[in-house]
């Protein structure tokens, strides 16, 4: 906040919230790139069975990068300026609150409700990430509505936050995409859909590769039975980005 004068700060927020010609809104195409999700989709899948995927999921990145550098002039510090001073839902109080571990260059983003977690459901992903071989040097954990909530959101607020989620995933850029639950599937794909649809497999949204699991809260609501597919999904995660030996998985699904 110190880097802003206060005259540059409001108009900053002024333009951010604006409307129309908010630089939340990128110059070209829809938000998250949705023409190019067959193309990258088919060249992902026709890759994968020459290339290793540690390797392709960085090249992709790579690209994405060089693609998305035209589309978007705002830096994450001015986003995350904007999202700190947002005030479009007047039923919210609480101020927002930024990303946790990495939020400048990321592997993988992972989404959530919003900020609000209980220490269990905290304690219980953490962990998972843990034993998949993820370090929070190398992972965000970013959220559908930033300020914390005690109750489900609402769909004015989601749809309030949703330009803050879309524009942060083009300036991360993260290798691989993962929605906890089905709040941030649906912002991110954009429809009413079911989460069993989608759960534990990769499909493609723009230039992004998504995998979609449960919400660890839900996990510990539902039993073991969960949080074994939970540990299951974010090994799957881990394994998109790091595995070196070729992934010919089945369960990678393109759409």
């Amino acid at each position: 906040m110190e880097d802003f004068s206060q005259e540059d700060l409001d108009s900053l927020i002024e333009e951010a919230l604006s409307g129309e010609k908010s630089k939340l809104i990128p110059k070209n195409g829809l938000q998250l790139g949705l023409f190019e999700t067959n193309m990258l989709s088919h060249l992902h899948e026709t890759f994968s069975k020459h290339i290793p995927n540690e390797r392709l999921v960085s090249l992709f990145q790579d690209v994405r990068n060089d693609i998305l550098s035209s589309k978007n002039s705002l830096s994450l510090q001015d986003l995350h300026t904007v999202t700190k001073n947002c005030k479009k839902c007047p039923n919210v109080l609480d101020s927002s609150d930024l990303p946790r571990w990495n939020s400048q260059n990321p592997d993988v983003l992972f989404i959530v409700d919003n900020p609000k977690i209980d220490k269990e459901s905290a304690d219980l992903f953490v962990s998972t990430m843990k034993s998949a071989g993820f370090e929070s040097s190398k992972v965000c954990l970013t959220y559908v509505t930033r300020c914390s909530l005690n109750r489900k959101p609402e769909n004015s607020e989601a749809i309030n936050c949703a330009p803050y989620l879309h524009t942060e995933i083009q300036l991360l850029n993260p290798k691989l995409i993962v929605t906890l639950g089905l709040l941030p599937l649906s912002v991110i794909f954009n429809s009413d859909i079911q989460l069993k649809q989608y759960r534990g497999s990769i499909s493609w949204i723009g230039y992004w590769p998504v995998l979609s699991t449960y919400s660890p809260i839900y996990c510990l609501k539902q039993g073991a039975q969960y949080t074994e597919q939970f540990a299951s999904d974010i090994q799957q995660a881990y394994d998109f980005c790091y595995a070196k030996a070729e992934n010919n998985d089945s369960k990678y699904k393109y759409s």
